[in-house]
């Protein structure tokens, strides 16, 4: 110990101010010659940035591997930024607020759509103690008053775009550029590569960047961007011993195969047009196999997602089938309606999602998921639909 003291005291610390659009760059450039930088905020001696009024609730329990991902982020007592990977189901969401109530600093927010939106809202509300007055959200249909708040939750799209925008949007941009942020917490960092959304990073001014995902798998190679975007990986979760431990459902899946009607199969061979994907999804032995399985997990008092990535298709099963559906159209209030029902309501057991149900969808009632068209060679795709109905329930093993 002694030697590694001497040399700790013979270490030259040397400080200088990087131009914020440059710091990517900068970061990129030490990765390249493998010599990373870590970025880490030290939150307690931070005196020019006000503490925010918030705690963690007495009923805020975190279970064991949730306080280890944040002993990674929090070890040596800086706020350290990086990425944690946590399963859907596995309580994200109460990371998120921990270390939002732990550096007690402006936080920022990042979601994917509204509904994230207001899920983080209703998470912050459920597990800390701060004032709804003192949350703000910035989506296209909700702008609350900016001023005085301490926790901003917003979209990467609302903040990467560069379009014009109106009035009010503009002087909560503005409001949102010049705050100096002591955490911004990133909800599905694996969708943040893209450049849009490397835009965010760079026009907001934060301290300390905490990225949430379930999957780091992309089908690009885009995902090593996040170690000079973010951060390193700080923490990721095992699965199968999380699944062992009861903490996520255990999971069954199974593959149905349906053979083409004769008339179905004589144009599929024909045409060579997209068409294809139609006939494949519209087969009616595959309409049939939907109804009976839906049927069936009804009578069993199931709530039942069917995901199609396919509109055309996904409209004509939910009309056919008499069941609301959600796709890209769909408003924020119709959206948020659709949701509550399914969540609430005995009578509403099942809905129809395109792929904007993907992410940020938080629906712990779900266990069952049917899969009528995706996207055939996304592994991030897959896991983030199983990760719907992965969330632990009551009185049940599966």
């Amino acid at each position: 110990m002694d030697k590694e003291e001497e040399e700790e005291e013979e270490t030259q610390t040397v400080s200088f101010e990087v131009k914020q659009e440059m710091i990517e760059v900068l970061q990129k450039r030490c990765i390249h010659l493998e010599y990373p930088l870590l970025a880490e905020y030290d939150f307690r001696n931070d005196t020019m940035n006000p503490d925010i009024n918030i705690d963690l609730k007495p009923t805020a329990v975190l279970r064991p591997y949730q306080e280890k991902s944040l002993r990674k982020m929090f070890g040596n007592g800086r706020a350290r930024s990086g990425v944690i990977v946590l399963p859907c189901g596995a309580g994200k969401s109460l990371v998120g607020v921990t270390a939002a109530c732990t550096v007690r600093k402006r936080c920022l927010v990042l979601g994917n759509s509204a509904v994230s939106v207001e899920q983080w809202k209703a998470q912050f509300k459920m597990w800390s103690t701060i004032d709804d007055s003192q949350i703000c959200r910035f989506t296209s249909d909700a702008k609350d008053k900016p001023i005085g708040c301490s926790i901003a939750i917003s979209t990467y799209s609302m903040l990467g775009h560069t379009t014009k925008r109106s009035w009010e949007a503009e002087r909560v941009m503005e409001w949102l550029k010049s705050q100096e942020w002591g955490l911004m917490i990133l909800d599905e960092v694996h969708t943040i590569p893209a450049k849009m959304f490397r835009r965010v990073l760079t026009i907001v001014q934060a301290h300390c960047k905490l990225g949430l995902t379930a999957t780091l798998v992309r089908e690009d190679d885009k995902i090593v961007d996040l170690n000079f975007l973010i951060g390193p990986k700080l923490y990721e979760a095992n699965w199968m011993e999380l699944q062992n431990n009861g903490y996520i459902a255990k999971v069954q899946c199974a593959e149905v195969w349906c053979p083409m009607s004769p008339e179905f199969y004589r144009e599929y061979v024909a045409i060579k047009t997209k068409k294809r994907i139609l006939l494949y999804t519209m087969n009616p032995n595959k309409f049939r196999a939907c109804q009976f399985l839906i049927k069936f997990h009804e009578r069993r008092n199931d709530k039942i997602i069917v995901f199609a990535d396919n509109v055309f298709a996904l409209k004509e099963y939910a009309i056919r089938l008499n069941k609301p559906y959600i796709y890209g159209p769909t408003s924020q209030g119709e959206r948020m309606q659709i949701l509550q029902n399914f969540k609430h309501n005995p009578k509403i057991n099942t809905i129809f999602i395109s792929k904007v149900g993907d992410t940020s969808f938080d629906l712990p009632e779900a266990n069952v998921l049917i899969q009528i068209s995706s996207h055939g060679g996304s592994r991030r795709q897959e896991a983030q639909r199983l990760g719907r109905v992965l969330r632990a329930k009551k009185g049940t093993d599966v």
